[in-house]
């Protein structure tokens, strides 16, 4: 086929394609997120929650305690993408750039979980992925009234949440990295961090 001939095809392939999707799609209809039937449990979400962070290997802390968390668990540098807490004198804050440098990551979620122990983090340019991702130690500051009982409750309140579009990620996290797919052997921290402590506000 001749060159003409060829570009000529393509042209009225692409030209008859729907358009491509926007960099951020909207969110799905809240009646498109089915309703998995809980268990009602009255204690209130802040206390489930940190009995589910638990049950997953993490840690529900007070912004009072993080200072001696950190030390806990020896964190010299951390990376910040919250202005909600600080960092003790003692650990030298990095650049987003020294991420991969960082014994933490401090990240903001954008909601959290009761039931399943888990925190939603949207990424964004000031909060890219790799800060809860490549430190050893992930920080996470939850607001009390960002709690939510499932997942699903999250999904269904994207559109209000989003009405603009979707951030380019928006990850659901339950407790540190783990995983078992090379031979059953469960490994911590392969594909994120070894630690993560949640901060309720």
């Amino acid at each position: 086929m001749e060159r003409q001939a060829f570009l000529a095809v393509l042209e009225r392939a692409l030209s008859a394609a729907p358009p491509l999707a926007g960099a951020h799609p909207p969110p799905p209809p809240p009646d498109v997120v089915p309703r998995v039937g809980w268990r009602p449990d009255p204690r209130p979400l802040a206390e489930r929650f940190g009995e589910a962070l638990r049950g997953v290997g993490a840690r529900l802390i007070t912004a009072a305690e993080l200072p001696a968390a950190l030390g806990e668990l020896e964190v010299e540098r951390a990376v910040l993408t919250t202005d909600r807490l600080s960092l003790p004198p003692a650990v030298e804050r990095l650049g987003l750039e020294r991420v991969r440098e960082a014994d933490a990551g401090v990240t903001e979620a954008v909601a959290a979980c009761a039931a399943t122990g888990t925190v939603v983090l949207a990424a964004s340019p000031g909060e890219p992925r790799a800060v809860s991702l490549l430190p050893r130690v992930h920080v996470v500051a939850v607001e009390r009234d960002g709690l939510v009982e499932t997942p699903g409750d999250v999904l269904r309140d994207l559109g209000g949440r989003y009405a603009g579009g979707l951030p380019s990620a928006l990850t659901f996290v339950t407790g540190p990295s783990r995983s078992a797919d090379i031979g059953g052997e469960l490994v911590m921290g392969v594909h994120g961090p070894l630690a993560v402590l949640v901060v309720l506000l």
